[in-house]
């Protein structure tokens, strides 16, 4: 049976506080880059479930370009979406953006999201946008295994997740469970393969001994220190800290194409229904799938830009829009329960 959904929103609310925290300050605290906020009158609330280093300036800019006064309210997506369910339409956000698909479908199929207009949901590859056309995708995550090629053979790395279960594997393999990404992954993996045979995979791995950890940084360092052998991340933990550090020394391993592993997970934005500044909430949308705020992702996140024709990360393989579709990313967002569900009842949370 699966949990009621008052279940779920307590599940995504402890899987922030533990695991999801994206923020550089406390989750669910306000920062606006100018003093603006809501009881001041801000002309956009956002809610911006991502690492306030990587949006902060693309606010500040859209700020000095509109003259608008912008409240930034940055927390982990999970604790967010959750504040979203409970505030209902009378939330004071204009916008949610989050960093995977999953939490933003729940925030879709409880009614609070509105349409967006078509030049929006046409701007990005087809097949990142709600079923509904109420959230649309702004940048993209491939799911990854990351090694340390001094430590792990390339040649001796999985082409699929199901060989991550195997004996060879037991104990060498770290995972997140707790974090959204993980969570998102799980709930892709149920949109490909169904809830079946997702439950079996996620028993798979959890009797294989995985090593745990709270996110996907802990594995890449674990990595480096030779304390993990390889780790399933989001690709742009590798590209973040080598660039901090270019002597650092894990890499990325991509899945087979087409692989229940090698998914995409969008950043998603969409607009709230009860929001008293839709106008403005279009145009901030707009401005995030602009030229600049696509190639602010591709140079200083590493993420995949979802507009065509901006590029495509270092050593990262080009989207294909054949793989986009079989992926069923719209069904993606609808399976938070599921995923969240799925995680409990195998055990790894």
């Amino acid at each position: 049976m699966r949990a009621p959904r008052s279940v779920v929103l307590a599940l995504a609310a402890v899987l922030a506080l533990t695991g999801c925290a994206t923020g550089t300050g406390a989750p669910g605290g306000s920062s606006s880059t100018d003093g603006a906020s809501a009881m001041g009158g801000a002309d956009l609330v956002v809610y911006v479930g991502r690492n306030e280093d990587h949006v902060r300036p693309l606010v500040e800019e859209f700020e000095r370009r509109t003259g608008l006064d912008v409240d930034a309210r940055y927390g982990s997506t999970g604790e967010l979406a959750t504040t979203i369910l409970q505030e209902g339409a009378s939330s004071p956000a204009d916008l949610f953006f989050t960093q995977d698909p999953a939490y933003i479908g729940a925030i879709s199929e409880a009614g609070l999201l509105s349409r967006l207009p078509d030049d929006v949901l046409e701007a990005v590859v087809p097949g990142i946008a709600g079923s509904g056309g109420d959230w649309v995708g702004v940048t993209a995550r491939r799911r990854v295994l990351a090694y340390d090629p001094a430590t792990t053979s390339a040649d001796r790395l999985p082409d699929t997740i199901s060989e991550l279960v195997e004996e060879p594997w037991r104990g060498r393999v770290g995972l997140a469970p707790t974090h959204s990404s993980f969570v998102s992954f799980v709930a892709a993996l149920v949109a490909i393969r169904g809830e079946g045979e997702a439950l079996a995979w996620l028993e798979g791995i959890a009797a294989n001994d995985p090593q745990i950890f709270d996110g996907n940084e802990e594995q890449l360092r674990a990595i480096a220190a030779g304390d993990l052998d390889v780790g399933l991340v989001n690709h742009y933990y590798v590209h973040r800290l080598r660039a901090e550090d270019p002597a650092f020394s894990v890499r990325n391993h991509s899945f087979a194409a087409g692989d229940a592993g090698d998914v995409l997970m969008p950043t998603a934005i969409g607009r709230l229904t009860g929001g008293a500044h839709p106008d403005a909430a279009v145009e901030f949308i707009r401005f995030l799938l602009g030229d600049q705020a696509q190639r602010h992702f591709l140079a200083e996140v590493g993420e995949y830009p979802l507009v065509p024709g901006i590029g495509t990360p270092e050593g990262e393989r080009p989207l294909d829009p054949e793989l986009i579709a079989a992926m069923n990313l719209a069904e993606v967002a609808g399976n938070l329960d599921a995923a969240t569900d799925l995680i409990a009842r195998a055990g790894l949370i």
